[in-house]
């Protein structure tokens, strides 16, 4: 047994998915090729075996790593331990969340300051934007552009009656916003 302390956020379905990982990984060094492993984590134990579809890119890299690792084996077997069955693993699991983990006996402690995974980067895109069903009511509110077609231009005005433009940003009128009007309008008046 050992206890593994995460100097990381991580939420409860990381923290499953790096206990199998940790354990995987402990396995490989024994040099073990056959392995039955017993999880409490029903949603981690039906994604790995094929039954659960992942959801989010950080849940998709913990799969992927962990399939990886069970590829090494000759077989391993990934089974669903009813929570109530698993005492001594929620034990270890309360010792290792614990900010200053006191160890009982000679359990080792051991201290992982990263994830098993690499950390999900954001892209920027450098794109052109493109035409979405905004541009032409912008253009019209904010500069009295109007297509040729008249039957688009009609509907065109139709809708702008319900959007403001403010601060050259769109905004959709709410049911008791009065209308908007111009200062200049207003003091030519």
């Amino acid at each position: 047994m050992i206890v593994i302390h995460f100097k990381f956020y991580a939420t409860n379905n990381d923290a499953e998915y790096e206990a199998l990982i940790n354990g995987l990984k402990i396995a490989l060094e024994m040099g073990v090729q056959n392995l039955i492993t017993r999880s409490d984590s029903e949603l981690v134990v039906n994604q790995v075996n094929g039954g659960f579809q992942t959801r989010g890119p950080r849940t998709e890299l913990y799969l992927r790593c962990t399939l990886r690792l069970i590829g090494k084996f000759k077989e391993v077997r990934l089974e669903c331990v009813p929570r109530k069955k698993n005492s001594n693993a929620d034990a270890l699991a309360k010792m290792g969340s614990q900010q200053e983990a006191v160890l009982l006996g000679s359990i080792p402690l051991e201290i992982q300051e990263i994830p098993s995974i690499p950390e999900i980067e954001a892209m920027q895109v450098d794109e052109a934007p493109k035409e979405t069903w905004m541009m032409p009511l912008f253009a019209y509110i904010h500069k009295g552009t109007l297509t040729e077609d008249k039957f688009k231009a009609r509907r065109l005005r139709y809708q702008a009656a319900r959007y403001v433009v403010y601060d050259e940003v769109l905004y959709k009128r709410g049911f008791n916003q009065p209308l908007l009007r111009c200062v200049d309008e207003e003091e030519g008046n």
